[in-house]
């Protein structure tokens, strides 16, 4: 069994990634802040939180339910679809959010 994370899994890319994930075997955990993620990780018989992928309490409250219900992480997709312009190792958490 394999774990797939995906934020900003509610339209689009996001929940396409989710569907394919699926599809090919994997356990999913969905976030997005419409709340249409969670209805897709029900579907897929995953976790879906409604939340924001700016916000470190809804990202841990994610991955805790993660953690709890199958004990590892293989997969992130981080479809969100904004972040801040600079190199990845120089952004600090309060950049990127």
């Amino acid at each position: 069994m394999k774990v797939a994370i995906v934020t900003a899994g509610g339209s689009g890319m996001g929940a396409a990634a989710a569907r394919r994930l699926a599809e090919d075997g994997h356990k999913i955990a969905v976030l997005s802040s419409s709340g249409r993620g969670k209805a897709l990780a029900e579907e897929l018989d995953g976790i879906g939180v409604t939340g924001s992928n700016q916000s470190n309490a809804d990202l841990k409250k994610l991955v805790d339910e993660v953690m709890e219900a199958w004990g590892r992480v293989d997969v992130l997709v981080n479809s969100a679809g904004h972040g801040p312009r600079d190199q990845i190792l120089k952004i600090t958490d309060e950049q990127w959010h």
